[in-house]
């Protein structure tokens, strides 16, 4: 009996867990996506919320209801990530740091959030 108890929890549950593992939010974002994923996490995250991100961030606007309110069709990418790029490049009014990112990787971050805003989870 001890051994089958050994064999659940020494084996059987690690392996379940390893299973799983990469299995949360960033499972169906494309690789060449997921570097813009993580530097929005790592760089934007605590401020603004965006529900594709997994991130609830208190300071900036909520990116998915600035970016792309709820409406009968989608909005274009092409017309959010300018307005991304340059609130990354510029900020915004004394809310936001201007070159919070640079160069490529404010350019991925704002193809990445001109693809994911308003679109959830």
């Amino acid at each position: 009996m001890f051994g089958i108890v050994v064999l659940l929890f020494g084996v059987g549950i690690p392996a379940l867990a390893l299973s799983r593992e990469g299995s949360g939010n960033d499972a169906n974002v494309p690789s060449a996506d997921r570097e813009g994923q993580d530097l929005f996490v790592t760089n934007c995250g605590a401020c603004h919320t965006l529900a594709a991100a997994g991130t609830d961030g208190v300071i900036g606007p909520n990116l998915d209801e600035l970016l792309a309110p709820p409406s009968a069709s989608a909005p274009d990418p092409a017309t959010i990530k300018p307005r991304v790029l340059s609130a990354i490049n510029n900020g915004v009014a004394g809310r936001m740091p201007k070159g919070v990112l640079s160069g490529q990787q404010a350019d991925q971050v704002a193809t990445y959030v001109s693809q994911v805003a308003g679109q959830g989870p």
